[in-house]
């Protein structure tokens, strides 16, 4: 088993409302991101991550969540991997007592 530094929702939303350069990753699957996910998060599903993590900017901090904190962990780990800063939201989106939205996106 791997361990990834973890942040707890509240220091996420901390992180969140004072940093500009953080980005809430979701990698759940698109139904699941349709039907409840945090605000301003980016979908990039765990299936793809591998393809698609090169076009995320190393600039930032990456907060990775998914329904309970597993498939993030491996997530995060992987972007670890690639030299991201990345952390594993404790718990999941089921763990976040802040905002949620559901439905379709707006683009």
């Amino acid at each position: 088993m791997f361990s990834v530094p973890e942040v707890n929702p509240q220091e996420a939303k901390e992180l969140l409302d004072k940093e500009e350069n953080v980005v809430l990753l979701d990698v759940r699957t698109p139904p699941e991101h349709i039907q409840v996910r945090i605000p301003n998060s980016e979908l990039i599903p765990l299936d793809n991550l591998r393809f698609e993590a090169q076009s995320l900017p190393k600039d930032k901090k990456y907060i990775v969540y998914c329904r309970s904190g597993e498939r993030s962990a491996f997530a995060t780990y992987f972007l670890r991997q690639l030299g991201y800063e990345a952390y594993n939201l404790a718990g999941g989106i089921i763990s976040w007592p802040y905002d949620k939205e559901s439905g379709v996106a707006k683009s």
